[in-house]
């Protein structure tokens, strides 16, 4: 690759990235007003009905296409008669799905004791199939790299999930309407795919090529044993804690955690396909991926810290007094969030690099250590299954993780762990004097304190990285860098 096309590569990742975050901020936006509303409009009961029934759905869901959206993306190379496979494919896997869960939905109730769950489950199997219909569209906009629209696209169904919803719960539907939002998702979502690409199938076939197969395997595989690390939580609380304590534990996981993966989520989306191309040249694909993850690990982590040093007041100002229960649980999973941006992508490093098979025994380690954490931790309600997920995973996981990652290459471990570190000990350095400011009776209300742990956080965090020649050199460069990705500029 020239240095003319390296520069264009990255021009071109900066661009997708500014479009998705331009996408993602108004989605945040309208996750957070999801978050408020619904919980002014809804009991902590309510929640906890969905919250019990969606971690089945998304289990079904896991096999769902077979990683063949990611297998589209990924290849170099890839024909008109293996589309139609893959759609085909996804097509009857995702019809298989729903009957599954159609099916399924007798015992689901038997398991929590509540007869509610049978229609609740069989309501959930909705979008399942459409997204299994969106999935080969939206992996070709993908693969052509159409960022904005695809940013474009997602704001549309988010909005329209969030109507839905909020206009359900506003005319009484109870549960009903955490149920229906989905389902519009789901639905615009389709539409907008289909409307964009004007790809069409060509007559059903049931086989896929091997390798294809291959690689989609390994990834679901992953994503089957990841699974029981992202959802057994919400299971387990909700059979031994009561649909109300999981109605609180839900709520403390949407604040925090789901507008990280409004982040990384749609960052993968553009990071796989453009590092993708660039598989082969070890030293542009590490660059791209550190420059990548310091600027994700500035943004994300000293504002997790933040929320999570004042959980009480950031509790109290969205959801009033009466949620004041989730605060312990937020500050648990907010020290669990601190990792999770850096440690989210590194599956664009196995992905790329076509090591989904690396990925796949990663992802029975972690679900393994995650599942014995929430079984220790369960003893002591949500709080503790919260504290045993936050512990195992700094003890646990993330050295495993980076000694896999210098094995696979062409990120090492140090690279890694480097970016975390800085940001951890900005993060205690800035509890510190917060808790100082605390206990001198400095933070007078809610929002003081709110908007002194944003400095605080934000303040330190610049500075030591302002202190380490690695990160230095990231930031430093970055206005040169957006000059060149401006439009209208000499090298645009």
């Amino acid at each position: 690759m020239t240095n003319t096309q390296k520069h264009s590569m990255g021009r071109l990742a900066l661009r997708g990235g500014f479009i998705t975050a331009a996408a993602q901020v108004l989605k945040i936006i309208i996750q957070f007003l999801s978050v408020v509303v619904l919980a002014r409009l809804l009991i902590p009961e309510d929640f906890g009905l969905i919250a019990s029934v969606s971690p089945i759905a998304a289990f079904v869901g896991l096999f769902q296409n077979l990683g063949l959206q990611q297998a589209v993306i990924q290849r170099k190379e890839i024909s008109g008669h293996q589309l139609n496979q893959v759609f085909w494919a996804s097509t009857f896997i995702g019809i298989g799905c729903t009957a599954v869960l159609t099916v399924a939905a007798p015992a689901v109730a038997a398991f929590y004791g509540d007869p509610r769950m049978t229609a609740i489950t069989v309501a959930t199997a909705l979008p399942l199939f459409l997204g299994s219909l969106a999935a080969l569209p939206l992996a070709l906009m993908n693969r052509h790299l159409q960022f904005g629209q695809l940013a474009l696209n997602d704001v549309i169904s988010a909005a329209a999930g969030f109507l839905a919803t909020a206009f359900a719960a506003w005319k009484g539907l109870g549960y009903w309407s955490l149920a229906i939002g989905p389902a519009v998702t789901a639905a615009v979502t389709l539409i907008a795919a289909w409307w964009t690409t004007r790809w069409l199938p060509g007559r059903p076939v049931l086989r896929v090529d091997r390798d294809i197969i291959s690689f989609g395997a390994n990834l679901t595989g992953f994503n089957l044993v990841n699974f029981f690390s992202r959802n057994l939580d919400n299971i387990l609380v909700g059979k031994y804690s009561g649909a109300v304590e999981l109605g609180y534990y839900d709520r403390a996981y949407k604040l925090l955690l789901f507008p990280l993966q409004n982040i990384t989520q749609p960052l993968t989306r553009v990071m796989i396909p453009l590092m993708s191309r660039i598989q082969d040249d070890k030293v542009r694909f590490r660059d791209v991926y550190m420059r990548t993850n310091w600027l994700l690990a500035a943004c994300t982590m000293p504002g997790i810290a933040a929320v999570t040093c004042s959980a009480e007041p950031v509790v109290s100002l969205l959801f009033g007094q009466q949620w004041l229960p989730v605060a312990p649980i937020f500050v648990w999973l907010g020290i669990a969030g601190l990792i999770q941006p850096v440690g989210s992508t590194t599956g664009w490093i196995f992905i790329c690099q076509g090591e989904t098979k690396a990925m796949f025994h990663w992802g029975i380690y972690s679900s393994l250590t995650t599942v014995a954490a929430f079984v220790i931790g369960l003893k002591w309600g949500a709080i503790g299954v919260a504290a045993a997920y936050a512990i195992s995973g700094y003890i646990l996981r993330v050295p495993v993780l980076a000694v896999m990652l210098q094995r696979v290459g062409p990120v090492s471990a140090m690279d890694f762990l480097s970016m975390q570190v800085l940001f951890l000990v900005s993060s205690l350095l800035a509890w510190l004097g917060y808790h100082w400011l605390e206990q001198n009776g400095q933070l007078s209300s809610g929002i003081v304190a709110i908007a002194a742990s944003l400095v605080l956080n934000y303040g330190i965090g610049f500075i030591l990285a302002m202190l380490l020649p690695s990160s230095r050199k990231v930031f430093s460069s970055l206005p040169s860098t957006l000059w060149k990705t401006a439009p209208g500029s000499p090298s645009a």
